[in-house]
């Protein structure tokens, strides 16, 4: 793939993630998944968001840009009202019958979710992949069909070469910044897009953004780190030392491990982690060898 492709490419998911897991707030995350007349406000905000994020490639591309933010910000809607209403109609199939009164009561409401348990289930975490896997496909598609091979405006070209020149003075300035934003693709999937594929998994029904003090902060905390170790092995081509990062992960747990509820939550939570850094850092390792040929 040439390397205004790889670049391309690279740029838009940028985008995406930046809007997706840094510029969209709990706040407008919520009104998205309302059932009411908040759910089209919390979408208009957020696909504007999309389109602001977008905006250099109407800068770059002229109308041929603005097609395409105007594309994906619309597809992203309409993807993130698609998957709020799945999300909804699965928990709500999948929620538990109401407990007995009594302590019984008590004792039930008091369990959180948990692999196993009755109340747990895997579709919000699907549905996340599933959405994510849309965002892309119509980022890459709407990329290839309108932008792929388009010569672009010759001001932006000028103002890249000059901001370019002072930013990363190297000789090879394309490769430079098809590696750094690859780099910064990879770490916002892994700290931010981890986090909460990783949250929607273990704890679908009532999930917090990270706000509360406690083991579930320091939790995850050393999954952000775990992902983070893993991609620097791979990039490194030590991908094999992963196991030993696993290894001392578990013998930190391992006296909690006796405990079948905990054990079902570090095994799905690790297993979750460490295969989403495995195979996104292959996928930057693929796009980085190739850029530097």
């Amino acid at each position: 793939m040439a390397h205004s492709a790889i670049l391309l490419l690279a740029l838009a998911i940028l985008a995406h993630l930046i809007a997706d897991f840094i510029l969209q707030t709990d706040v407008i995350a919520e009104a998205k998944a309302a059932p009411d007349g908040r759910a089209w406000r919390g979408l208009g905000i957020h696909a504007g968001i999309v389109a602001v994020c977008l905006l250099p490639f109407a800068a770059a591309y002229g109308p041929r840009g603005l097609g395409y933010l105007i594309v994906v910000a619309v597809a992203h809607g309409l993807i993130d009202r698609t998957k709020a209403i799945l999300n909804r109609r699965a928990v709500t199939a999948d929620a538990p019958p109401p407990p007995v009164s009594g302590a019984a009561s008590a004792e039930a409401a008091a369990a959180p979710d948990a692999p196993g348990d009755r109340a747990w289930t895997p579709v919000p975490a699907a549905l996340f992949l599933a959405d994510q896997a849309a965002h892309f496909v119509v980022l890459l598609a709407g990329a290839s069909v309108l932008l792929l091979g388009q010569p672009t405006q010759a001001a932006w070209g000028d103002v890249l070469n000059a901001v370019g020149a002072h930013l990363l003075p190297v000789s090879h300035q394309l490769q430079a910044v098809i590696v750094l934003v690859v780099l910064l693709d990879l770490a916002i999937v892994n700290v931010r897009g981890g986090f909460f594929l990783v949250g929607t998994l273990l704890a679908p029904r009532g999930f917090a953004g990270g706000s509360a003090e406690g083991p579930e902060r320091v939790g995850a905390t050393i999954g952000i780190l775990e992902r983070l170790i893993v991609c620097v092995l791979v990039l490194a081509g030590q991908a094999a030392a992963i196991g030993f990062v696993v290894a001392a992960k578990t013998l930190a747990r391992f006296r909690q491990l006796d405990d079948r509820h905990f054990a079902e939550y570090y095994l799905v939570g690790t297993l979750a982690s460490v295969t989403l850094a495995l195979s996104t850092s292959l996928v930057a390792l693929a796009a980085i060898s190739a850029a530097l040929r």
